[in-house]
C-alpha cells in the first residue's frame, strides 16, 4: 500500500476550503465594485498583450471597465477621470506551469482632448489588487503569495465617435508589499487597446 502524497504546493487543491472561499467572495467584491459604479459612461472591452524579462513571461488579459462620466477635477485644458477595471489574465510561463491572474484597479487618467477635438491624449496610473492561481514563475523566481499588488503607469490616445476607441501602452509592477519573502515582483510591458460600447 502506497504512501499518501502531499499536493504541490502550486496546486489550487493545496489551499485550505477557507482559503479558497476567502479568494472568491474577494474576486466577486472586486467585479461587483468595478462594474457596479454608479453615474458611468458606460461599459468598455480591453484586450492587452504583455511581457515580463522575468523568466520571459507573457500574457494576454481582457479587461472589463467603466469610466465615472463626471470629472474628478476640471481644468481650462486638462481634466482628471477615474475608471474601475476588472482583469482577467492567463500568463504563458515557459519555464513552469502557466497561471490565471485576477484583479481589480481603480485608474486615475488625466486627460487633454487634442486640437479638432477628435482625439484626445492622456496619462495614467494606479495602484490595483491581484490574485493568482499559483505563485512560481521559474525555479528561481517564486512569487511567495498569490495576493499580489499591481501598479501602473501610461499613457495613451482615445479617438473616434464619441472616443470610443482607445490605444495604450503600460508599465506596470506587481509584488506583494514584503507581505512574504522572498518577493521578487514581475514587470510587464503592456500594449493595449479598449472599445466602450
Amino acid at each position: 500500500m502506497g504512501l499518501p502524497t502531499a499536493p504541490h504546493p502550486d496546486c489550487a487543491c493545496a489551499a485550505p476550503a477557507p482559503a479558497r472561499r476567502r479568494r472568491a467572495a474577494l474576486a466577486s467584491l472586486l467585479l461587483g465594485a468595478a462594474l457596479g459604479s454608479a453615474h458611468a459612461q458606460g461599459l468598455d472591452a480591453t484586450l492587452a498583450v504583455g511581457a515580463a524579462g522575468e523568466a520571459d513571461v507573457k500574457k494576454l488579459s481582457l479587461i472589463l471597465g467603466t469610466t465615472r462620466a463626471e470629472p474628478l477635477w476640471q481644468g481650462e485644458t486638462w481634466r482628471l477621470k477615474l475608471r474601475h477595471e476588472v482583469e482577467l489574465a492567463a500568463w504563458r510561463v515557459p519555464e513552469a506551469r502557466n497561471l490565471i491572474e485576477l484583479g481589480y484597479s481603480p485608474v486615475l487618467r488625466l486627460e487633454r482632448p487634442l486640437s479638432g477635438g477628435n482625439a484626445t491624449f492622456f496619462f495614467e496610473g494606479s495602484i490595483g489588487v491581484r490574485l493568482l492561481s499559483h505563485t512560481r514563475v521559474s525555479p528561481q523566481h517564486p512569487l511567495s503569495t498569490a495576493f499580489q499588488f499591481a501598479d501602473m503607469l501610461g499613457l495613451g490616445l482615445h479617438w473616434g465617435r464619441e472616443a470610443r476607441s482607445t490605444l495604450g501602452l503600460r508599465y506596470q509592477h506587481m509584488s506583494n508589499l514584503g507581505i512574504k519573502r522572498p518577493n521578487p515582483g514581475m514587470n510587464f510591458v503592456q500594449l493595449y487597446y479598449t472599445h466602450r460600447f
